[in-house]
């Protein structure tokens, strides 16, 4: 078998002056075997250009690759890891359980403990789990059909709620930008398939409005992630998640309301108690499992009672498996310690006004856009706001990665793409955010 500590004559750097070996090896050894050298699109070329780091392992805010170069981690596994890693508390669930069985596919009592759990923050009537956002969200369309008798969805450009086929659309994939809008985002999803789902753009009230109007009574839900964390952080214009909200009430449309990012991040009860908004269906997943595959999807109780055999089909060899419910429930307890959301609050105003700090002292053409509690993101940009996927397509990505490249030389991971997400753990420290500031300050200077 291949040593993990190959050292192929042909390397590349990944990035100017930091010894990446042993990354560029594995990865080489993964493209013999692995389509695009990884398991997920979003983890091989050209998301990482000109391939991607290993790495080997984490503790709380920090990571090291397989070459030993440490990085402060502002990317958290996409977000899942919102206590960091290998995070004690967690660990210990996990092992403990591990000790009483890794499976049982039935029913057991920490499941039901989880559910209680999560119905009390959310303040949503019922909960089912699975194992991942996409197949929360999937079964969130597949229960509001059910429910409303009706086929069509809304979804909004640029938005992602996962690598089911009715959502691959309008976020990019086959073709020029300009043709991104109305085209499947991957191969082997028929034309067809798409004819029930309608897109709309973000924060456009008067489009939304038309819409809803014109096909109101085929209209089973409106999808949307309260933030457009896929597009780095694009917040709803003041208003706009109430008409959704409104609109879905008055025609007869299940708010779905995508909170895979969002859910118990952006306030305990989520981007509901952040916005001041109440979902029909909401899903859930990210911070819930705290870095354990494990996905929710909750909502009102007249709704959820058609997910039952006979009625809205929703199965899984996997869900609530125990050992991700001890995680989860785990996760979930450590958020409810006293000042949890404080802390995130303030650490990402931090962050938020640090980064904006050092464009100004740069006077680098670009703009910072964040949520508080739920993290950032910098665009290269001559926009005074990015309000849409539309805008986000104008931002220079080119020179965002160059900025990531750079980063890594001074121990900060970022992600390499632009319209990805800076994230932050409970076990950030302030010093840790400065540090983050400062590099991002000096990289900006060299830029």
């Amino acid at each position: 078998m291949a040593s993990s500590s190959s050292n192929p004559d042909d390397y590349v750097e990944y990035a100017e002056g930091l010894n990446t070996r042993k990354s560029y090896g594995i990865y080489k050894r993964a493209a013999k075997i692995m389509p695009g050298g990884a398991s997920s699109h979003g983890q091989c070329f050209p998301v990482f250009d000109p391939y991607p780091l290993t790495f080997e392992r984490g503790k709380g805010a920090r990571i090291w690759d397989a070459d030993e170069n440490e990085y402060l981690d502002f990317i958290l596994a996409m977000g899942p890891l919102i206590h960091g890693h290998a995070h004690p508390a967690l660990v210990k669930a996990v092992q403990e359980q591990a000790e009483k069985g890794t499976m049982f596919a039935v029913l057991h009592s920490k499941e039901v403990d989880l559910a209680e759990k999560v119905v009390e923050m959310t303040k949503l009537d019922m909960v089912r789990f699975s194992n991942s956002g996409a197949e929360a969200t999937q079964t969130a369309i597949r229960l509001a059909r059910g429910y409303t008798g009706k086929k069509k969805i809304i979804k909004f450009e640029g938005a992602y709620h996962g690598g089911h086929d009715y959502v691959l659309v309008g976020s990019g994939g086959n073709g020029p930008p300009t043709s991104l809008f109305k085209i499947p985002s991957s191969w082997g999803i028929p034309e067809e398939t798409l004819a029930n789902t309608l897109l709309v753009r973000w924060n456009d009230f008067n489009a939304l409005e038309k819409t809803v109007k014109r096909h109101a009574n085929e209209i089973a839900a409106i999808i949307t992630e309260p933030v457009l964390m896929n597009l780095g952080t694009v917040l709803p214009e003041e208003g706009f998640l109430q008409t959704i909200q409104e609109l879905c009430n008055a025609n007869d449309i299940v708010f779905i309301l995508d909170e895979v990012i969002s859910g118990f991040r952006l306030a305990r009860g989520g981007a509901q108690e952040y916005f001041n908004v109440k979902a029909d269906v909401a899903t859930y997943a990210k911070a819930l499992g705290g870095g354990f595959p494990i996905s929710a999807i909750a909502g009102k109780k007249e709704i959820f009672e058609n997910l039952v055999p006979g009625k809205v089909f929703h199965a899984g060899t996997y869900n609530a498996n125990p050992l991700c419910v001890a995680a989860s429930f785990a996760s979930l307890t450590e958020l409810d310690r006293p000042g949890t959301y404080q802390k995130f609050t303030k650490l990402g105003n931090m962050l938020q006004e640090g980064l904006e700090r050092a464009v100004e002292d740069t006077h680098t053409t670009a703009i910072v856009q964040g949520v508080g509690p739920g993290g950032c993101q910098l665009y290269f940009t001559n926009l005074k706001k990015i309000r849409n996927f539309r805008d986000s397509l104008t931002c220079d990505a080119s020179k965002y990665m160059k900025m990531h490249k750079k980063l890594l030389k001074r121990g900060v991971y970022f992600h390499p793409q632009q319209n990805e997400h800076l994230f932050i753990c409970t076990q950030h420290t302030e010093s840790d955010v400065e540090e983050c500031v400062a590099a991002v300050r000096a990289v900006l200077r060299e830029l």
